[in-house]
């Protein structure tokens, strides 16, 4: 919100809710998206934003001020650059980092890399984005994912020790709808507690698979391909998110992703579907991104010479959008047999029905998935033994403690 009377209704609201406890131990600005929202939350003013949670927490309703952001890469270096803030909650995973992919961080290279730097090196607590989601969808991995990583850890389990071990993050976000969905998780968490070990299953599984990208990619794409590539918020790309788009493009051609690319994919054209040439770049902004999903997709009419030429190879990069717009547009379905022809099938499925997370549901597929399962007709697989083992014991110590006296 960008008023303060707003922004204090909203913290009585939910004061009112949890005030019995004392304190709230996080509070996060949710969602600093654009530069707008960033100077909004940043302003010194008396009256700001800022100022008024600066009052809570020294009068010990908050103990600690963070912030969560789906922005482009250099907006979240400079809020974390900024020294205001305890914590933060970001998108940083082995095979892209969402909407910050593709976006330059200010210090010449792309995604959120230097943003968890910076935040580690300013001793600032690291909360990971939806890892098995948005980091790739991988509880229904791609057959070359799940390959690639290889037969010790699950493709959950590594995005957990990836961000853990390799960019070194405190935590990482769980969505479960059933205690089995905690399995992969908690498989990760035994893996992590063998310390070197774990680190050298994860450098080899990250080494397979950035292999597999550079053979499919080739090695100049692959370290310079989406580098140079202006930000969705700058007009020369007319609101297209050139970088978020040849992203996916890499996690198609690299990885096999169809699912994941796809929902990213339709994400960037709801903004086009509302975007008016009739309308100055400014308005179709403010119009049509929101703070959550920002940018648009691919627009052939549109022409992204100036957006393009401090990238390597203009001319590679425009063919890669048009072909991820073709492959990924509304109406577009790969067949199967492509999908086998390419080697960009689905290894397995660990959702109990189709429609679970985050897609629309329909009363009739929910009810033949759950028949499926009591039939024995699920088709995904499950973890490992040792990790069902381990979660069983786990489970079993977390209730004796919970009923001890």
């Amino acid at each position: 919100t960008e008023k303060i009377a707003d922004f204090e209704k909203q913290w009585e609201a939910s004061w009112s809710n949890v005030k019995q406890l004392g304190h709230v131990d996080l509070l996060s600005f949710h969602c600093i998206s654009h530069s707008d929202q960033m100077e909004n939350t940043l302003s010194d003013a008396e009256d700001g934003m800022f100022a008024f949670v600066k009052k809570l927490q020294k009068e010990g309703k908050i103990h600690h001020i963070g912030f969560s952001t789906h922005g482009d890469a250099s907006i979240i270096y400079k809020l974390v650059d900024s020294g205001r803030f305890d914590y933060i909650n970001v998108h940083k995973h082995f095979f892209g980092d969402y909407h910050a992919a593709g976006t330059p961080d200010g210090l010449g290279g792309q995604g959120n890399a230097a943003a968890v730097k910076r935040a580690l090196e300013l001793d600032m607590g690291v909360f990971g984005i939806s890892p098995f989601d948005k980091g790739g969808k991988l509880y229904r991995p791609s057959a070359a994912v799940a390959s690639a990583i290889g037969p010790e850890m699950s493709p959950m389990a590594f995005a957990a020790l990836s961000a853990w071990k390799t960019q070194r993050m405190h935590t990482v976000s769980v969505g479960f709808a059933r205690s089995s969905d905690l399995d992969e998780v908690v498989e990760a968490a035994a893996l992590y507690a063998k310390g070197d070990e774990a680190a050298k299953l994860v450098e080899a599984a990250e080494k397979r698979l950035t292999d597999l990208a550079i053979d499919k990619l080739g090695k100049d794409w692959h370290e310079k391909g989406l580098l140079n590539i202006p930000s969705y918020y700058e007009s020369k790309t007319d609101g297209i998110a050139i970088g978020h788009c040849l992203w996916i493009h890499d996690c198609l051609s690299a990885y096999g992703m169809v699912e994941f690319c796809r929902d990213r994919y339709s994400n960037l054209e709801g903004a086009s579907a509302k975007w008016s040439k009739k309308k100055t770049f400014e308005e179709n902004k403010k119009k049509c991104f929101n703070p959550g999903n920002s940018g648009r997709s691919f627009d052939e009419t549109v022409d992204l010479t100036e957006a393009l030429k401090s990238h390597y190879d203009p001319e590679l990069a425009m063919k890669k959008l048009r072909e991820i717009h073709s492959w990924m547009k509304k109406g577009n379905e790969i067949t199967e047999a492509e999908k086998e022809e390419r080697g960009w099938q689905q290894a397995y499925n660990l959702t109990t029905w189709e429609e679970f997370p985050g897609e629309t549901l329909t009363i009739s597929n929910v009810l033949m998935g759950r028949l499926n399962v009591a039939l024995g007709r699920n088709t995904g697989t499950g973890p490992s033994g040792a990790a069902l083992h381990e979660a069983e014991t786990m489970r079993r110590n977390i209730k004796q403690k919970s009923t001890s006296p």
